[in-house]
């Protein structure tokens, strides 16, 4: 069975209702591929918290770098709202980053029908080769 990791902006432990830039810390979830459930297994805090007065746009960018390099060792991270450059970040560590704004349940299902689908269009891909 292999599993994978979901980090999730929430303030309510509920739902994925928190932008990225905004969020001191992720929820992390481990997941089941197989069988979608999954199981909050810690809280990770987002070093150099930018509540957006961070001042200069170095500033701003090397937060964002930081905060991606502390998701590396992670899959996904789901947020409300994530925009192009944290999105870029995560990507250097092969984080794919998603917005979505919906109860974690339902997000980390979405996520998990994705998966799904690329290892099914993997699969078909393999077969035509």
């Amino acid at each position: 069975m292999a599993k994978y990791k979901v980090a999730v902006a929430t303030n309510d432990e509920v739902n994925v209702n928190v932008h990225f830039g905004h969020a001191a810390a992720f929820d992390i979830y481990e997941v089941d591929d197989a069988s979608g459930k999954f199981e909050k297994i810690e809280v990770r805090v987002k070093p150099e918290h930018c509540d957006g007065s961070c001042g200069s746009r170095d500033e701003e960018h090397l937060s964002m770098l930081s905060a991606a390099k502390n998701l590396s060792d992670l899959d996904y991270v789901l947020c409300e709202q994530i925009g192009p450059q944290a999105i870029r970040a995560l990507a250097r560590y092969n984080v794919r980053a998603f917005d979505i704004a919906l109860p974690i349940g339902e997000a980390i299902a979405k996520i998990n029908l994705y998966r799904n689908k690329i290892a099914q269009r993997a699969l078909r891909l393999g077969e035509k080769s």
